[in-house]
């Protein structure tokens, strides 16, 4: 068990908020894919195929990546997890799969919103990767303080 260190509640701070805009990045992405108000005349004049390839390469995807991300997520928000790569990696995806979404320029005559919902993405996504580097600094200190005594000990 970790004990209760005023510099490990300040890092668990740091990447509890890390994870926190981690959901909010995937979740404001999804909002922009599936809840935004579409705009039934475009998605009308996509012929049969374009909806066909909007499924398989940007819905299908999320919905597959959704679990993942729930995982990673609720693994940073516990206190016992030391990593911080998996976040890392987990806002690298995102920022990659927001790409993604971009390159399928169709889909925003289709969902108005998405334009909006995607940057608001990237705006959680870097916070995200800020509070991780937060968090990573703080952990250094917590390392470099550490006395040559307590280093003797562990020898």
């Amino acid at each position: 068990m970790q004990e209760l260190t005023p510099g490990f509640a300040v890092r668990y701070a740091w990447r509890g908020l890390a994870a926190s805009l981690v959901a909010v990045a995937w979740g404001t992405l999804g909002y922009g894919l599936f809840l935004s108000r579409p705009d039934q005349q475009a998605w009308d004049d996509l012929e049969a195929g374009g909806r066909f390839a909007a499924n398989l390469v940007v819905y299908l995807p999320y919905l597959a990546l959704t679990l993942p991300v729930a995982v990673v997520v609720v693994l940073g928000l516990l206190p016992a997890s030391r990593l911080l790569s998996p976040l890392l990696a987990t806002t690298m995806g995102i920022a990659l799969f927001v790409w993604w979404v971009t390159v399928q320029d169709y889909l925003f005559d289709a969902q108005p919103q998405l334009s909006a919902c995607l940057a608001g993405c990237v705006v959680a996504d870097v916070g995200a990767v800020g509070a991780l580097t937060a968090a990573w600094v703080r952990a250094g200190r917590q390392v470099s303080n550490a006395s040559p005594r307590d280093a003797g000990q562990v020898a």
